[in-house]
């Protein structure tokens, strides 16, 4: 990571999140097993509303990391019912500094380090729960995955 210091992209821009509901999952986790989980929660919610149109077009997972390990939300952009092993989460509209990670789940903690020293280096605080919009998350091979790093901020 130190090595690659200077070669992360830095494109960061501070913008207006709306609120949006989820349906979604949550658990605690530890980190070095967030991997294997992250996937399951977002296949068992899936399950329950993939069958509505439209229903998996905005797959998103919040992070916070507390003494225990990792709070974890994850889900779909949905308006309706909560079904069985679901849940209703609210995401309140936030100002967050955004940034994106391309490529594969296994470098996305340097990319995370890159845009929290953005924030730092240049006055914000932290304000809230992380935030990853998975813009293009499909398949095995995650050489082409888009993921939008979302990190809610005050100054």
């Amino acid at each position: 990571m130190i090595e690659s210091e200077d070669s992360m992209p830095t494109d960061y821009v501070v913008k207006s999140l709306p609120g949006i509901r989820l349906v979604a999952r949550r658990a605690t986790l530890q980190l070095d097993t967030l991997g294997e989980h992250i996937g399951p929660m977002f296949d068992a919610v899936a399950a329950t509303i993939g069958h509505i149109p439209g229903s998996l077009a905005t797959p998103m997972a919040t992070y916070s990391v507390h003494e225990g390990g990792m709070d974890v939300v994850v889900g779909y952009a949905y308006a309706g019912e909560a079904p069985p092993g679901t849940e209703a989460v609210e995401l309140a509209p936030v100002e967050a500094v955004c940034g994106v990670h391309l490529g594969p789940m296994a470098g996305i903690g340097e990319s995370w380090q890159a845009l929290h020293r953005w924030i730092v280096d240049n006055g914000y605080g932290f304000a809230g729960p992380c935030r990853e919009l998975y813009v293009r998350a499909v398949g095995e091979d995650q050489s082409d995955w888009v993921t939008e790093l979302q990190q809610p901020i005050t100054r």
